[in-house]
């Protein structure tokens, strides 16, 4: 399984309580996180989420004074196998396509899943669903 979702992403200050205030406004108006991911530098970090009502939540957070931005990545389910994620890799090296970040996510039923935000997210979108690295092409 392959497609391409919404994420969302939000700098906040990287202090004790600033991700729970950030969730706080997620689950004061019922958006659900489906993934969450936090990168961090001494003084701010940039969470990354994927959630069930994106546009709201980008919204809600602007009218909370958050600097914030939308993007289309990857949700990819890749054959349960070990090495497939180095060929998925590799497939996207060999063509000159860089991996930018990637992080779990989480689906009832699926073994695992992975978010991928790629140097060419068409590209690498299109070569990765026509392999056969992916479940249920």
């Amino acid at each position: 399984m392959i497609s391409m979702v919404k994420q969302i992403s939000v700098f906040i200050e990287n202090k004790v309580g600033h991700l729970a205030a950030a969730t706080d406004i997620l689950a004061k108006n019922d958006i659900n996180i489906l993934a969450l991911f936090v990168y961090d530098s001494q003084e701010y970090a940039i969470l990354r989420l994927i959630v069930d009502k994106p546009y709201e939540t980008v919204e809600l957070f602007r009218e909370n004074g958050k600097v914030v931005r939308i993007k289309d990545v990857m949700v990819i389910e890749p054959v349960n196998e070990p090495g497939m994620m180095n060929k998925i890799f590799h497939l996207l090296a060999t063509n000159n396509i860089n991996v930018d970040y990637a992080y779990p996510y989480a689906k009832t039923g699926a073994p695992y899943m992975l978010v991928l935000a790629t140097s060419d997210q068409e590209k690498a979108y299109d070569l990765i669903s026509h392999s056969e690295y992916v479940i249920n092409q």
